[in-house]
Parts: structure tokens; C-alpha cells; sequence
């Protein structure tokens, strides 16, 4: 009984102690440093509001999704070849391939009949897989199949980390003229930003898509960089 009684001690009192080193500052071995998630072999850009008037007979560009014409206070619609009937304020969904290396979700709704179109809105979410960035000076826009505006592109990159979707690497935290700035690599031009100044970055993602980041600086710190914006994406046949 006494024996027991001693072994149930020793095992209070080694749960004590390693209580006591989760607790206690210093005690214990130390936490991990936190690492910056990897940038992955895909890139998701979101476009909050999306919108297209079809004239009969037209699909939603890039996809499947097509107005057949307008039936009584309804509309004919072809969805990957299968039709339905929809009302305003019905659901316009599609999913699917737009062009090579690119996907998308269309989640849109029907809006109000307009001078004889069918409205759609709503948000678009693409995919670009395996994207190889590569800065360049103009953008062929007038070859552009698809394009897309006001894509949110708000980033907060850690120290070393690269900027997905362009070349520009955040080096770290910096001082010009005793103000804190943020030196990036990979930038054709002044490596330099302070708070509230303005980056534009124009590149190639893939051969047929192409993107225009157009930010602010948000926040410099020892911890990262916050870049706030939108940009643009267009897609060439």
C-alpha cells in the first residue's frame, strides 16, 4: 500500500512539473518560428462583381452558358448544352475551362430584363495553374479573348517571400532619409516604398494570360508588407 502510494505521488508530481513548463515563460522547449505559406502552383484570383448583358442567341464569354430567348415573364437559357427555363433572380452557374491553364466559377443571378437582354451578376472566382511570371512593358490588349477588372489583389507578405502572381520579392524593412521604406528585388526600377506610395506591375502569367496589379502600400514593418489594390486580367487566344 505504501508503494503505491509513492508511485501515485512521483506521478502528481511529474504532471505538476510539466504543467508548470507549458505555463511559465523560459520553461519548456521554445515555440516554432511562424513560416510564410508557400505561393503553390496555383493562382486564385476573385472577382467580386462580375456582370454581362446577353442579347439573344449569346453566351456569357468564355463559357457555357448561354440565352436561347425570352419565354413570357421567364428566359430560355442552355447551361453546358442543357436547357432550363430561369426567372429573375435565379441562379446563372458554371464551372469549367476558359482557356488552356485556366479555370472558373461563375456564380452569377439573373437580373431585371433589360432593353431586351438578359443581365447577369455576380462574383467569378479563376484559377491559373502552374503561372511562370514574367515582367513586361505593355500588355497586348487588343488580343484579349477574356477580360477581367477589379480583381481584389490585397497581399501581406513576411520578409523574403515573393508577391504571387508577379516577380517582386519583399526583401525586408529598410530606412531612406530616416523614414521606414520597403525594399523589394525583382522590381525593374527604384527597389524603394514608402507608406501610402503607389506599385503598378504589369507581367505574363502563362503565354495567353496576362495581369496588371495596380496597389497601395498599406503597412511597412519588421513582420511584412501589406499591399491593398485590385488588378486586371485578360486572356488571349
Amino acid at each position: 500500500m505504501i508503494k503505491h502510494q509513492t508511485y501515485m505521488v512521483i506521478f502528481v508530481l511529474c504532471l505538476g512539473l510539466a504543467t508548470l513548463a507549458c505555463t511559465v515563460p523560459f520553461i519548456g522547449p521554445p515555440e516554432p518560428p511562424a513560416t510564410p505559406t508557400p505561393m503553390g502552383d496555383t493562382i486564385t484570383y476573385n472577382v467580386p462583381a462580375y456582370a454581362y448583358d446577353l442579347a439573344v442567341g449569346e453566351s456569357v464569354p468564355g463559357t457555357r452558358m448561354e440565352y436561347v430567348g425570352k419565354n413570357g415573364d421567364a428566359f430560355d437559357v442552355r447551361i453546358d448544352g442543357l436547357a432550363a427555363t430561369k426567372r429573375g433572380g435565379d441562379s446563372f452557374i458554371w464551372s469549367g475551362t476558359i482557356a488552356p491553364g485556366v479555370f472558373a466559377n461563375y456564380n452569377l443571378r439573373i437580373k431585371t430584363e433589360a432593353l431586351g437582354k438578359m443581365p447577369v451578376a455576380g462574383g467569378v472566382e479563376l484559377l491559373v495553374f502552374n503561372p511562370a511570371p514574367v515582367e513586361i512593358g505593355a500588355i497586348p490588349t487588343e488580343n484579349a479573348r477574356l477580360h477581367y477588372r477589379l480583381i481584389h489583389a490585397n497581399y501581406q507578405m513576411p520578409p523574403g517571400t515573393q508577391i504571387p502572381g508577379s516577380t517582386l520579392t519583399y526583401v525586408g524593412m529598410t530606412q531612406q532619409a530616416g523614414s521606414d521604406v520597403a525594399e523589394l528585388s525583382g522590381l525593374s526600377g527604384y527597389p524603394f516604398l514608402a507608406r501610402g506610395d503607389s506599385l503598378v506591375w504589369s507581367g505574363r502569367l502563362l503565354n495567353n494570360v496576362y495581369v496588371r496589379y495596380d496597389w497601395r502600400v498599406l503597412e511597412i514593418d519588421e513582420f511584412g508588407l501589406n499591399l491593398t489594390g485590385t488588378a486586371d486580367l485578360w486572356i488571349t487566344p
